[in-house]
């Protein structure tokens, strides 16, 4: 069993062609090295139960000042709604006053979100999946205004301005595609021949199906992979029929991995209209509440939880840290809570009755009352 290792590296950004496989394992060439199908039930088995508490274990050295101003830039995804609904919640805690930027989906739909926000003078601003690089010149306008900047769901260190990237950041998703990876392995009994569809644009996703990708071909050489580049705005459009057409380009593949569980979003309609259905199975990370209840109606996935939820909570969390003047650096170095899901223990798993995300912590609320003092 490989050693699970919790280091932060940075990754490169994937090229949307790339295919990777192991060595060949036909009946007239020497045969690659076996799959370590043990080892990768080991690893996985690790993330069977699910938590009991947020990791985050530090305190706050004080109650955090009330009547903090802080904006997120929402996304356009459902999960980043998801997310920024908690913070307003946590907000609600603190006593702090927050709003949202809804952001757009052309070229320049981030900086304009980000420029609006600064415009409204908040205490800080939380940012969230867009690449640092494509906002460095609001960044800097916002440390020249004395705006600390906190940003989740990011690849790589923070810059000049940035406080941190930590949250669903680079070590914490390699350890996600970690997961995945050595699930499908054990799963497959070493013969999986994978279809990873995710969007390049965002580097954190390079991160999950780069880590993804090497910890298959260490676990299992002979195993295949390979990427499947999507745009934001195939989503629910052209996303289900690039599925059907790449399992039908190679009627091998068995699994299709998705960097986020947005993806599948028509993709099971799309596969049975071609009669595709009982070929792949899906695995991948942030699922959706259809990808649960799916779950839940006996479909043979796997899937990462994704607290979505005490992700929003560990934003203001980081802020509340860096207003007091505490080591953020503490809460940088916790991981979420988090679990595989499958069809054995889905119905064991904390689920939010109302939206059906993935809560993972049933009380993380008062954990988190606890760590702030209130």
């Amino acid at each position: 069993m490989k050693t699970n290792t919790w280091t932060k590296a940075l990754a490169g950004i994937a090229a949307a062609s790339l295919v990777l496989t192991g060595c060949s394992n036909s009946d007239d060439t020497t045969t690659g090295e076996a799959a370590d199908v043990a080892g990768a039930q080991a690893f996985a088995d690790q993330y069977e139960a699910a938590p009991t508490d947020l990791v985050l274990t530090t305190p706050l050295s004080k109650a955090p000042e009330e009547g903090k101003y802080v904006i997120s830039i929402e996304t356009p995804q459902p999960i980043s709604s998801a997310k920024n609904d908690a913070i307003q919640e946590a907000a609600d805690v603190l006593g702090w006053r927050y709003q949202r930027v809804l952001m757009g989906t052309d070229a320049e739909a981030a900086p304009k979100a980000m420029d609006q926000a600064i415009a409204l003078k908040p205490d800080a601003i939380h940012i969230s999946g867009t690449p640092l690089t494509m906002l460095s010149k609001q960044i800097a306008s916002a440390e020249a205004a004395g705006i600390p900047v906190v940003a989740d769901s990011i690849a790589g260190e923070p810059v000049p301005g940035v406080i941190s990237t930590a949250l669903d950041g680079d070590a914490q998703v390699q350890e996600w595609g970690k997961m995945v990876a050595s699930q499908v392995v054990a799963d497959s009994n070493g013969e999986a021949n994978v279809a990873i569809f995710s969007i390049t644009d965002y580097s954190i996703l390079n991160v999950f199906t780069d880590a993804f990708t090497t910890q298959l071909e260490s676990q299992c050489p002979d195993c295949k992979v390979q990427l499947v580049n999507q745009q934001v705005t195939d989503l629910g459009t052209k996303t289900p029929q690039s599925v059907v057409s790449t399992l039908q380009r190679d009627p091998t593949i068995n699994y299709a991995v998705f960097s986020f569980g947005d993806l599948v979003l028509g993709v099971d309609a799309a596969l049975r209209g071609a009669s595709l259905q009982d070929q792949i199975t899906f695995a991948g990370q942030t699922p959706t509440p259809d990808n649960l209840q799916s779950l839940k109606d006996g479909d043979n996935s796997v899937w990462v939880g994704f607290p979505v939820q005490i992700l929003g909570w560990r934003v203001l969390d980081t802020l509340a840290r860096q207003f007091n003047g505490d080591d953020v650096a503490e809460a940088d170095a916790a991981f979420m809570p988090t679990q595989l899901l499958n069809k054995d223990n889905i119905d064991t798993a904390v689920l939010d009755e109302e939206t059906g995300y993935y809560v993972g912590v049933a009380d993380y609320q008062d954990q988190f009352k606890t760590l702030w003092k209130k």
